[in-house]
């Protein structure tokens, strides 16, 4: 009979620096705790590490490394437990599973093609292609590469329209999978026959940015000197969500009034694009942070989980912003989030759009394209480009009045 083991583990860097594998823990109603596992008896927090699919071949053990957190891991564990069942059904009834190694398995190169990703340190694509993959495969009846036709795609687009996501989305989505097919062994021409001649259309809007009312009605609502300093350093900075969550006290400089973005490998965070940079930061700022460091001296992390109480990165930054702005009574009420919701979320507002609102401040007040791209971090001059948009609100309203029409 086939082997049907598959089990999950995290292998994990542990106190005195060494690398182990323990099992995962799980929660009452079945899920992953996210960097949880079971140790000594007992249940141990690593945030370092990865988790792991323990199976066997034959006798052989084997391990295949996971990209994502506990929710993917989960979904791998369920896949491949449902691939080694139908393999010993098949065993057991006399039938014998043979994967032709002369044709490309979709599976087996969608984990390839997102652990490339992995390794060259673009974790969030990685995380990216996981997720579309695991998407276009779930609805795709195709074992192999050769089996996939145009039908397939646009089955695919009609499944993420279906779920409500954005044409945008769609158009990434559907990029992300094209780039998937182009190493799966096919001529131009062929790729071209399956995903199409052309990408699905969206509408390119302006990047959003908060309105100065916004920002002082927000700012107003705020309570703890955590939020405070926490959001006036996304608007004043501009640093991307992961970058913020990876900011640690030695990256700041009181002296020289500076920040330093860069990678942080005790916690696989890669800076996007490669590239270190230093900005300035405010006076005000940086006597806020002084003064956050006096009545918080302990920890590295200067944005630590749970408002900062657990020295670990937050990965809940978004959800932290959700819930303000709703405890606050700013939710819109009219966008599609809140709709669909109930009033529980709002998507007039997210994270990104106090790094939308840095760029556009410092393009507004005569700061030149390239020392707002070295600022920002942007690899390209386009990037930037994006947010060149015409003044708005009160500023534009004065200026139109003083024109004399007639």
């Amino acid at each position: 009979m086939a082997n049907k083991r598959v089990s999950l583990v995290r292998k994990c860097k542990t106190e005195d620096g060494s690398w182990k594998r323990f099992p995962v823990a799980m929660s009452a109603n079945g899920r992953v705790k996210p960097d949880t596992v079971i140790a000594d008896g007992a249940e141990q927090v690593y945030p370092v590490g990865h988790y792991e699919l323990r199976s066997y071949s034959g006798s052989k053990l084997v391990w295949t490394v996971l990209t994502g957190g506990a929710t993917e891991a989960l979904a791998a564990l369920k896949v491949a437990r449902k691939r080694a069942n139908a393999v010993a059904l098949a065993g057991d009834a006399g039938v014998q599973v043979v994967l032709d190694p002369k044709r490309v398995a979709l599976r087996d190169a969608a984990k390839k093609f997102s652990m490339a990703a992995f390794d060259r340190g673009s974790k969030e694509a990685s995380e990216i292609y996981e997720r579309t993959l695991e998407e276009f495969l779930t609805g795709c009846n195709k074992t192999y590469a050769d089996e996939l036709t145009h039908d397939d795609i646009l089955k695919f687009h009609g499944q993420m329209r279906k779920r409500g996501l954005s044409d945008r989305t769609v158009h990434n989505r559907h990029q992300a999978l094209r780039s998937f097919i182009l190493t799966l062994g096919f001529t131009v021409e062929q790729v071209k026959a399956i995903t199409g001649s052309r990408a699905p259309k969206f509408e390119k809007t302006m990047p959003e940015i908060y309105e100065p009312d916004e920002l002082k009605t927000f700012f107003a609502s705020l309570e703890s000197d955590y939020d405070i300093l926490l959001f006036d350093l996304l608007l004043t900075t501009g640093l991307r969500e992961r970058e913020c969550m990876h900011l640690e006290w030695a990256d700041i400089s009181y002296t020289h009034k500076t920040l330093q973005v860069k990678s942080k490998p005790r916690y696989a965070h890669k800076i996007k694009d490669s590239e270190e940079r230093e900005m300035p930061l405010t006076k005000d700022l940086v006597k806020q942070l002084q003064d956050y460091r006096k009545e918080h001296p302990e920890g590295r992390l200067v944005f630590g989980k749970l408002g900062g109480m657990v020295d670990e990165p937050d990965g809940h930054l978004l959800r932290r912003l959700k819930g303000l702005v709703k405890k606050a009574g700013l939710n819109c009420g009219e966008c599609s989030t809140c709709v669909s919701s109930e009033g529980v979320e709002c998507g007039k507002w997210f994270l990104h759009k106090f790094r939308a609102s840095y760029i556009t401040a410092l393009l507004r007040n005569g700061l030149d394209l390239r020392s707002v791209m070295a600022l920002s971090g942007h690899a390209d001059l386009e990037s930037v480009m994006r947010y060149l948009r015409p003044a708005g609100g009160v500023e534009v309203q004065k200026k139109v009045n003083a024109i004399r029409w007639r």
